[in-house]
C-alpha cells in the first residue's frame, strides 16, 4: 500500500513538472512580439529541456540569435566573394561594411549579452541584442539593396528577431506565476 503511495506521488510531481516547464514557455513567449515564432525557436532548439527556467530560455534565445547572424554572415561572404569576382572592388563597399558588422555582432555583441546575462544583467543584455539589430542597418544601404534584396529581406528578419530576444530577456527577471 505504500508503494503504491509513493509512486503515485512521484507521477503526479512528474507529470506537474513537465506541464510547469511547457507553461513556462507558453507563459514567457505570450509576453513577446511573436509567441509563435517565440515557442517555435525554444521547442526546436537542441538546448531545451523541460526543466528550463527562465534564465535557460533566455540563452536559448540570444544562441538562436548568434545562429541567425552567423547565418547571415556566411551569406554575406559568398556575397562578397561573387561581386569580386564580377565587379570592381569599390562597387561592393557596402557588403564589406555589411561584413565587418556581422562579424562584430557574432564575435564581440552577443556574446556580451551571453556575458550580461550569466551576470545577471538582462536589462544589458537586452540593450547588447538591440544595439545587434541596429548594428546591421548598414546592410540596408540603398547599394547593398541594389545588389542583393535577399540580404535586406534577411536584415529586417534579423531584426525582428533581436526585437524578439529583448522581449524574452524583458520577462526573464520578471517573477512567473503558474
Amino acid at each position: 500500500m505504500t508503494y503504491t503511495l509513493w509512486v503515485t506521488f512521484f507521477l503526479i510531481l512528474f507529470i506537474l513538472l513537465q506541464y510547469t516547464s511547457a507553461d513556462l514557455v507558453s507563459i514567457v513567449c505570450a509576453q513577446t512580439r511573436n509567441n509563435t515564432l517565440c515557442s517555435q525557436t525554444l521547442y526546436n532548439s537542441s538546448e531545451y529541456s523541460n526543466n528550463t527556467d527562465a534564465k535557460g530560455l533566455a540563452y536559448i534565445m540570444i544562441g538562436a540569435a548568434l545562429d541567425r547572424a552567423a547565418h547571415n554572415l556566411v551569406y554575406l561572404k559568398g556575397l562578397i566573394s561573387n561581386q569580386t569576382s564580377t565587379k570592381p572592388n569599390n562597387s561592393n563597399q557596402c557588403l564589406q561594411v555589411c561584413y565587418k558588422d556581422y562579424s562584430l555582432v557574432v564575435k564581440a555583441i552577443i556574446p556580451n549579452a551571453n556575458q550580461s546575462l550569466s551576470a545577471g544583467t538582462t536589462f544589458v543584455a537586452a540593450v547588447a541584442i538591440l544595439y545587434s539589430a541596429d548594428k546591421i542597418l548598414d546592410c540596408q544601404d540603398e547599394d547593398c539593396v541594389k545588389m542583393s534584396s535577399i540580404l535586406n529581406d534577411k536584415c529586417n528578419e534579423y531584426a525582428d528577431f533581436a526585437q524578439l530576444v529583448a522581449d524574452v530577456l524583458r520577462v526573464t527577471p520578471k517573477k512567473i506565476n503558474y
